[in-house]
């Protein structure tokens, strides 16, 4: 089953593209529910700062989707390299999802309506949200009706699929518990938050499965990437038996081997 949750304010705004679906701040850590199973964080400000970024950047910037996103961007008062600086996710790997989006003014109702406005534009005059008070609070009323984004404050915002709506807003409220206290904390707090990527969770039924036939039996992942100097790759799975990890670690030494091959044409430095 495919999930609709929006990722990035440019492809939920601007021109309404679902994303299936950061490292990310720990307050953001705070606004998953407790039920998540896996968590995911993309330091988006940190990779932005990368070389790999910098030396593509004049090519990005050719782009033409990516010309009226910054165009758009910045006609509601957002830097559109600061507007987005983190994105922090978790999942139950069923229904639950929520997404907390920090940056630069991306959390100020005027700048969000301003968006909301521009993906009109884009979308014959249908926009992907609208602002309403809920109870003192200001939320972004999904036009899908399918979840439910919510203003946390001038730099935050947050999103949540409907059988999350009320965990996330309790946890907005200072109520409930989060993942990062909940059960499988310690399984996230093994994966590196301080690289650019990171991720962490217990391994979807359906892919454990996968894993089966392959003579692995997975129970859980951890992993982070970093780009600061060339391509750094940390990956943590938990098997069954020490013999399937040993068999595991060798496939995995085999495919590092044929990343490093590829990377050139990747557009990314040797040293990985």
């Amino acid at each position: 089953m495919k999930r609709k949750i929006p990722l990035t304010l440019a492809a939920l705004a601007l021109f309404g593209l679902p994303a299936c679906g950061g490292g990310a701040s720990a307050a953001g850590g705070k606004l998953i529910p407790e039920q998540a199973t896996i968590m995911a964080g993309i330091d988006v400000a940190g990779l932005m700062k990368t070389k790999m970024y910098t030396d593509n950047k004049a090519e990005v910037e050719k782009q033409r989707e990516w010309k009226e996103v910054a165009d758009a961007a910045k006609a509601c008062n957002l830097d559109p390299e600061k507007a987005i600086a983190s994105i922090l996710f978790g999942t139950d790997g069923k229904d639950g999802v929520a997404a907390v989006i920090t940056g630069e003014g991306i959390g100020d109702e005027k700048n969000l309506t301003c968006v909301a406005d521009k993906a009109k534009e884009k979308n014959n005059g249908k926009a992907p949200f609208t602002i309403v008070d809920d109870g003192g609070k200001k939320i972004l009323k999904m036009d899908d009706g399918k979840g439910q984004g919510f203003i946390v404050d001038g730099r935050t915002i947050a999103f949540a699929s409907e059988p999350w709506k009320a965990a996330v807003k309790d946890l907005i409220d200072g109520k409930g518990k989060a993942a990062t206290d909940g059960p499988n904390k310690d399984l996230f707090a093994r994966a590196d938050q301080s690289k650019h990527i990171w991720a962490a969770g217990v391994i979807p039924a359906e892919m454990a499965g996968a894993g089966k036939a392959a003579g692995v039996d997975p129970k859980d992942a951890s992993g982070s990437l970093d780009l600061s100097d060339g391509l750094a790759i940390k990956a943590t799975v938990t098997v069954a038996s020490a013999e399937q990890a040993e068999a595991a670690k060798k496939k995995a030494d085999e495919g590092i081997g044929m990343l490093k091959g590829l990377a050139p044409m990747m557009g990314l430095p040797p040293k990985v």
